[in-house]
């Protein structure tokens, strides 16, 4: 069996292609993190490395967004009944996409 590779997320603020935030989850390096496409250039916002996401599992993903603080929730599926009781992965602010998809 081969291994998956890559990483996979959830995107939101969209603008536009080149402006947007976004989850991202990597199995290979093992992390978690939020960037930012502005302009379409890419930056960091935070990262954990905790494992990044288990191969062949349903993963749940709750991204609150109240103007311009953001509470990303996730975790495994089987261990978490809903949305809001996976764990906090990462609470921050940013003022760059005031509206977005």
């Amino acid at each position: 069996m081969t291994r998956a590779r890559g990483s996979i997320g959830v995107v939101f603020r969209m603008v536009d292609p080149f402006n947007f935030l976004a989850f991202e989850l990597n199995i290979d390096s093992g992390y978690k993190r939020i960037i930012k496409v502005q302009n379409g250039n890419i930056s960091e916002i935070k990262v954990v490395y905790d494992g990044g996401i288990s191969q062949n599992n349903w993963f749940k993903v709750y991204i609150q967004a109240e103007k311009n603080k953001f509470i990303v929730r996730a975790g495994d599926s089987k261990k978490y009944a809903n949305y809001k009781a996976a764990p906090i992965i990462f609470e921050f602010e940013d003022i760059s996409f005031p509206k977005g998809e």
